[in-house]
């Protein structure tokens, strides 16, 4: 039987340099597959077994495999054979696998692949009997490792063994058994390996899918359903890049399925375009014979060559039908777009359709079919956004699937911990106690505005003990989910119309409907050990909810609760509410917490004071992005000198000021991002009548909302800050500074504890046109004075309002009002 039959599959995706790989989202576990805690109790920590199929080199699935050593450090690792050499050893932590007869069979170390007829014996032979919980790491026989009733064994599934199901007849012809002896030997080889396949399969409590496409494999092959993790990708090691030259790349491992032929065939057919290939195997003569002049062959290069032509390159082409595919990630991570065939994992990490498309696919995998997606991929490139390819990269982080598969065993077995990191990144986000509290955190909005952000991130941070629920659904909720978080909404019809600066009494329908959602809140607060209540309407709620439920509520305190910004009857509600059953408040910002204990009288030693915390890391990823390129794709003035507003149009922003304030300084250029959220149409609509009275039109580029925030800001000269009543916080403030642009703001509530003026940026009285038009005369006139408050700017950003001390002083005081109240 051929070695050629047994391909490495997920092995040896993209393996054509010894990369580092970092994520995307999963969906959460739904009830109807819940796992079943384990009842047997020792006493210890669970023992965990990680059997691996084999360990011969560093490629896809061992990425995965280093992940989850990541998240079970303490694991004993198990093999069919170990032959990583020392120098590569650093993935697996240390660890040498216990493997099985076959490590000492002749030729073994070149010839492993020979042995698939004796590696389900092999593996069953394996012994974890004294292991709580078995995770086996599988695209070939790592599944079929014996465990009894008392274990728990989760499979992540590559795929089931490709060439023995679905692509048997293509990995047959492609080996060259279709016909004789050998053929009819390795068809009985194939059969008995199906048979014991399915067998094994009943063995294994939780499956879990690298994509819904191996979902929809598993579900086929072993009649079981799946939870999806995607593989880890490496996003982080590679940067964006917005200025493309004229060449397309490609880049695998040359093997007979990654099609690489097909696409070097396709370009000779085209040669007015370049092609770079990269990548070494055993079709490397096939792939040189049919590259014309105008494909450049490199074969294997190191990281830094593979990086450069992906960032560099116009789009990456993609012919396989692969189970993920991870360069695929890995190109939209440089902020290049992606032509792809049409059909498995791409269909997952590509996006061809929407205002947002990140590639496009071709439909067959053929010559002719390429050269036609190739075609209209240069009839429009400009709707192809280097930083929408970098967005949707995001979604497939390292620390997000260990999050998601930590998740998936701390389920099944609650007293499992884990302690430690992947070598070399940064620790991971997770609570790593088994009993820590349980947080149902409320927010009463489906928008993505600041107060929903910074909820983002805490979910992120503490995501295995939170559960949340909204009274909208909306971008919010699509942000959650993409986070993978556990999130639920409850529609809130009756409390849309209610206004945080109305003056009235609420009416009935609005009495009914609050009457609706604190019962359905009471409800769910009943399994948690802190209500963590994010926004105004949803501290209400949570409160009455709380007291039916004898819960503690946390309100996280974002507003500056004064006569300016809340109307009489809901400052009276917000007072009430203080006194019927808040145990704690989180302010945003001294400014915040010194009106709010004013209204209230509060004890000020429940009272707590954590700046929100921002991710640098998209604001990071557009570090080396020119300036002009970012103006181009978005549409903006390459020449003018650009002064961005970043927040939602209301009166109280202030956007006004700065419309008025270009009457004062000709030279300047306004940039609105934000749109009218909570009925502030007539607001956006007198801006648009100011612009055309005074006839900006040409200095004044409204945007609407967006979610490039850091590529928009990265765009413009300058950030204004302009509210013209004391803000809560700033978090555009911050923002600003991480994209390493000097700001200028309001005078007035949480910005003055951010910015210190003349230093890390410059302060303006609020409302006051002139004084912003004379300031912003100043930027533009000195150069070094605007990169010297973008120097420091960074610098305090960094320091003081990191995500990871925002989160920590979090979770710090809700486990004090959980451990108070016990």
């Amino acid at each position: 039987m051929s070695h050629e039959l047994i391909d490495e599959t997920a092995s040896s995706e993209s393996s054509i340099a010894p990369l580092k790989r970092r994520d995307l989202t999963a969906p959460r576990l739904a009830e109807a597959n819940a796992l079943v805690p384990l009842t047997r109790h020792t006493g210890r920590a669970p023992r965990v077994a990680i059997v691996h199929d084999w360990l011969v080199t560093y490629a896809g699935a061992e990425r995965v495999l280093e992940q989850i050593l990541a998240c079970f450090p303490d694991a004993d690792l198990f093999s069919v054979v170990d032959f990583v050499d020392a120098k590569d050893r650093t993935f697996l932590r240390g660890k040498r696998a216990t493997t099985s007869f076959i490590q000492r069979l002749p030729k073994a170390r070149t010839r492993y692949r020979a042995y698939l007829p004796f590696m389900p014996l092999a593996i069953e032979q394996i012994d974890v009997s004294g292991y709580d919980v078995v995770i086996s790491s599988s695209h070939a026989v790592a599944k079929g490792v014996l465990t009894g009733p008392d274990q728990f064994h989760i499979s992540y599934v590559h795929s089931p063994i490709r060439y023995a199901w679905d692509l048997q007849h293509q990995y047959l012809e492609e080996s060259r058994l279709t016909r004789g002896p050998k053929s009819m030997l390795a068809r009985l080889i194939l059969h008995y390996i199906r048979n014991w396949d399915v067998r094994t399969a009943n063995s294994v409590d939780q499956f879990v899918a690298n994509s819904d496409f191996i979902a929809r494999r598993i579900h086929k092959v072993y009649q079981r359903d799946a939870e999806v993790v995607y593989p880890p990708v490496d996003i982080d090691s590679f940067e964006v890049q917005t200025k493309k030259e004229d060449f397309y790349v490609t880049a695998s491992r040359l093997v007979p399925y990654k099609k690489i032929d097909l696409i070097v065939e396709a370009f000779s057919r085209m040669p007015d375009k370049r092609l770079v290939v990269i990548g070494d195997g055993p079709d490397m003569q096939k792939v040189r014979a049919k590259a014309g002049p105008n494909v450049e062959v490199l074969g294997y290069q190191p990281f830094a060559v593979l990086h450069d032509r992906m960032r560099r390159a116009k789009a990456f082409v993609f012919a396989a039908e692969e189970d993920f595919g991870i360069s695929v990630v890995e190109a939209q991570a440089c902020g290049t777009p992606v032509i792809a065939y049409g059909k498995g994992g791409a269909l997952e990490t590509v996006v061809d359709s929407g205002s947002r498309p990140t590639g496009l696919f071709f439909e067959e995998q053929d010559a002719d079919a390429i050269i036609a997606a190739v075609g209209a991929f240069e009839a429009n490139p400009a709707r192809f956004r280097a930083e929408d390819c970098r967005t949707n990269a995001e979604r497939f982080s390292s620390a997000h699937f260990r999050e998601q598969f930590f998740a998936r065993v701390a389920q099944a077995v609650p007293s499992i911990t884990r302690a430690g990191s992947a070598h070399g990144a940064p620790p991971v986000e997770i609570d790593p106690h088994a009993d820590a509290p349980r947080v149902l955190a409320i927010d009463q909005s489906g928008v993505l505005g600041g107060a929903e952000l910074s909820l983002l991130e805490v979910v992120k941070g503490l995501q295995s003990r939170v559960d949340v629920l909204l009274f909208n659904d909306g971008p919010f909720r699509e942000a959650l989910d993409a986070a993978g978080a556990n999130v639920e909404v409850i529609e809130s019809g009756a409390l849309r119309n209610v206004r945080r600066d109305g003056g009235t009494a609420p009416r009935l329908g609005v009495l009914k409907g609050v009457a609706g959602l604190v019962r359905e809140t009471r409800r769910r607060a009943r399994d948690a050990d802190v209500v963590y209540a994010n926004t105004q309407r949803a501290m209400v709620i949570s409160v009455i909810a709380g007291k039916l439920a004898r819960k503690p509520v946390v309100w996280h305190l974002r507003d500056i609760v004064s006569a300016e910004h809340f109307g009489r009857v809901q400052r009276a509600i917000i007072k009430g509410c203080a006194k019927l059953g808040l145990a704690h408040v989180i302010a945003n910002s001294h400014a915040s917490a010194k009106v709010f204990a004013q209204l209230t009288r509060f004890d000020e030693d429940r009272i707590d004071v954590v700046h929100n915390g921002v991710d640098e890391s998209p604001f990071r990823a557009l570090a080396q992005a020119s300036q002009r390129q970012l103006r181009l794709q978005i549409g903006l003035p390459e020449d003018a000198f650009l002064v961005g507003a970043f927040s939602r149009l209301a009166r109280w922003k202030g956007q006004h000021v700065l419309l008025e304030a270009l009457l004062h300084e000709l030279r300047a250029h306004a940039v609105f991002v934000g749109a009218p959220l909570f009925g502030e149409d007539d607001y956006a609509a007198e801006l648009q009548a100011f612009v055309e009275t005074h006839g900006l039109q040409d200095r004044v580029h409204f945007l609407g909302f967006r979610n490039d925030i850091a590529a928009c800001m990265r765009a413009v000269d300058v950030i204004a800050h302009t509210s013209i009543t004391a803000e809560p916080f700033g978090r555009v403030v911050v923002e600003g500074m991480l994209a390493q642009r000097p700001v200028v703001a309001s005078r007035d509530g949480g910005v003055t504890e951010i910015v210190e003026h003349g230093k890390s940026g410059l302060l303006c009285t609020p409302g006051d046109a002139s004084e912003l038009a004379a300031t912003l005369g100043r930027l533009h006139d000195d150069t070094l004075l605007r990169e010297r408050l973008a120097g420091q700017g960074l610098q305090t950003a960094r320091a003081r309002f990191g995500k990871a001390q925002y989160v920590e002083a979090v979770e710090k005081v809700l486990d004090d009002v959980v451990a108070r109240g016990k």
